[in-house]
């Protein structure tokens, strides 16, 4: 009887589920595909926690103060923190890069060409820079171009070479030519929106953008389709999101991923049918 009466608060404390995960204040998605989740920085909270396809919340990392941006490279989950660039292990989290960024304001968007150079706005010293981390030992930070409409999210296109720049209060997609770093050019005037913080890119090369202000009110998700010009029209694919921030498309589901900042969650809207092989699963 004694050990049955010491073995019971043992059972019972075992069987207290541990707290659940929140979002507060989720600022940027990325999809991984080895493990079918999404990785999503949850700037109020304090950390960056994992995402599964239906809802379940886990914490990644709590190590980043106030994560921003955050893009997945070749088993790196590089995030953007209080004017530093941090990495972190995908497998492990261990951290892997702890960069301070030259005369960094507040670094905000973040995108890969894929290889090894990775591409950061800073919104409130309006740059644009590039860092290359072939060598995470030996990382080297390069200045760009200083922008005159305010740089927010921004994407890689690869069929093109360049980046899309999302911009904020002007609404307006600009375009980068990387090869010959020629400064932005406006690519799109989006007419209507303002305050665009989100940019993806989805499997027919359409653009998708996450406003802030859109025509009928509140936040939306709008989609533009080539050829582009800086009087392409825009399809509202979902209306009245609560402070959409930095989106990303996942290829397996075809959906885009939205983090509502205003309202705490994550919101998936399809874009592409699903493919089942859709890249090559790096870690």
């Amino acid at each position: 009887m004694m050990r049955r009466h010491c073995l019971f608060p043992l059972l019972a404390a075992l069987a207290v589920p541990a707290q659940a995960q929140v979002l507060s204040g989720p600022e940027s998605v990325e999809f991984h595909a080895r493990s079918g989740r999404h990785l999503v920085s949850n700037k109020n909270g304090g950390d960056v926690l994992w995402r599964t396809a239906d809802g379940m919340l886990s914490v990644f990392t709590s190590a980043p103060a106030a994560p921003y941006g955050i893009e997945f490279l070749r088993g790196t989950v590089y995030v953007l923190d209080s004017g530093f660039l941090r990495g972190y292990d995908v497998d492990t989290a261990a951290p892997v890069l702890n960069l301070a960024i030259t005369g960094a304001g507040f670094l905000n968007g973040i995108t890969s060409d894929g290889d090894h150079t990775l591409y950061i706005t800073d919104f409130s010293a309006k740059k644009l820079l590039k860092v290359d981390v072939a060598s995470l030992a030996n990382p080297v930070q390069t200045p760009l171009h200083t922008l005159s409409p305010t740089p927010n999210g921004v994407v890689y296109d690869k069929a093109n070479h360049r980046l899309l720049i999302a911009t904020w209060s002007s609404g307006r997609v600009l375009s980068y030519d990387i090869a010959a770093n020629t400064p932005p050019v406006e690519l799109i005037a989006a007419t209507g929106y303002s305050n665009i913080d989100g940019i993806a890119l989805d499997c027919n090369g359409f653009i998708h953008i996450a406003a802030w202000s859109c025509p009928g009110g509140g936040g939306c998700l709008a989609r533009f389709e080539p050829p582009f010009t800086t009087t392409s029209p825009a399809t509202i694919e979902a209306p009245q999101l609560s402070s959409p921030a930095d989106i990303d498309f996942d290829p397996r589901s075809g959906a885009i991923g939205i983090p509502e900042s205003g309202a705490n969650r994550v919101t998936l809207v399809p874009a592409c049918a699903p493919v089942v092989f859709a890249d090559d699963f790096e870690r």
